[in-house]
């Protein structure tokens, strides 16, 4: 069993429509256990069919009434769960995304400008109180919003056999905000294919979209939780281009609030291509992610392979994919956000960071190192559970 296994891959069943590293990594974990020479079968569902599986393998377990679903499934048969949580501490995240809303959309209104910078200011301190629809919440996370979804993610991890998080950091968020004790873990670093993004040049991206200049850019779905708003509003008042590129269809009125603040300095582009996405990170002078919500940041990845300098977020788990090579912004400091965008610029594309940075993404962070961790704690779950 333990040489030749048969797993299921299951993410939630609104993955497909949504798109993020979670549903990169299934696949890529697939494929290459795959060439191990496993069974492998991958879903989007909150109601997987687990009977005659050796384990199953969820990924996310952020949406807390599909992950309940998805556990009861898998105790029903009594088939063994490992669980790549992709965790951020929500709460705080959840603070940080509503609040940034609320100051931009404040601060482009006429007449408030000496409150939207009061709210700023309490952004920044971490002293803004964030109203949402079933109650508040504070920069610490707490508050007085519903928290029962993240009663009921604390209590199904509990009942997993392994867990699986992309980073140390990640793992030690689980700890902390979900108290998860269990035993059985392993570490599988978000990967990228070299062979889609090293040194592509920017000239298809050029060609497909006619942007010549150089430019600023993001990619990523355009929500809250990537920070967009607060990119646009950091260099409102520099002649830089912005370009985004991702998905708004979740969250069409962020992308106008995107709009109203930056003017015809933006450009949002919402598809492309994979072989163009490697073009643009290329065509790219700096790629940014001040986002909230990131155990990676694997669009950073990716832009790095083609030497593209980053800015990445002081937030989330980062710091251990990016180290000393990038520049760092603290998503809710717009002055951070420009003054790490303009160093980053600065640096160039040939700067001693992005070329570390892009050594170092060949090197540790491709999908082999995480199928061989993934594939060690299958091993170790199936050991256990005899």
């Amino acid at each position: 069993m333990l040489n030749d296994m048969k797993v299921l891959l299951v993410n939630h069943g609104t993955a497909g429509d949504w798109g993020g590293g979670d549903g990169v990594q299934m696949r890529e974990t697939g494929r290459l256990l795959g060439q191990r020479g496993h069974e492998v079968h991958l879903v989007n569902t909150d109601q997987p069919k687990v009977k005659g599986f050796d384990l199953v393998h969820i990924f996310n377990c952020r949406v807390s009434g599909s992950f309940e679903q998805q556990i009861n499934c898998c105790l029903d048969q009594e088939v063994p769960i490992v669980v790549s949580p992709i965790w951020v501490s929500i709460s705080r995240a959840l603070w940080g995304s509503r609040g940034s809303v609320a100051v931009l959309s404040k601060a482009i209104e006429e007449n408030s400008q000496t409150e939207a910078k009061m709210m700023l200011e309490k952004l920044r301190n971490r002293s803004l109180t964030v109203m949402l629809s079933d109650g508040s919440v504070e920069a610490s996370g707490e508050g007085t919003f519903d928290k029962s979804g993240l009663t009921k993610i604390k209590s199904l991890l509990s009942k997993v056999n392994g867990l699986l998080p992309n980073s140390w950091l990640e793992l030690q968020a689980v700890r902390s905000d979900l108290q998860w004790t269990g035993e059985i873990f392993e570490i599988a670093h978000y990967g990228v294919n070299s062979k889609l993004f090293l040194d592509i040049d920017g000239s298809l991206f050029k060609e497909h979209t006619g942007i010549e200049g150089p430019f600023i850019m993001q990619a990523g779905r355009i929500e809250p939780a990537k920070n967009q708003a607060m990119l646009c509003w950091a260099l409102r008042e520099t002649d830089l281009p912005i370009v985004l590129i991702g998905s708004s269809k979740h969250w069409p009125s962020y992308a106008e609030l995107c709009k109203k603040i930056s003017g015809n300095k933006l450009k949002i582009i919402d598809h492309l291509p994979q072989k163009v996405l490697a073009s643009a990170y290329a065509a790219a002078s700096v790629h940014v992610l001040p986002s909230w919500m990131e155990t990676c940041g694997l669009v950073s990845l990716e832009a790095a392979l083609s030497g593209t300098p980053l800015v990445g977020s002081t937030f989330g788990h980062e710091l251990e994919y990016l180290g000393n090579d990038a520049m760092y912004a603290d998503p809710a400091d717009p002055i951070s956000i420009k003054t790490a965008v303009l160093k980053a610029w600065e640096g160039g594309r040939y700067s001693k960071k992005a070329l570390a940075m892009k050594r170092k993404v060949l090197e540790k962070f491709n999908w082999e190192q995480a199928a061989e961790s993934t594939e060690l704690i299958y091993k170790r779950v199936l050991r256990a559970k005899k």
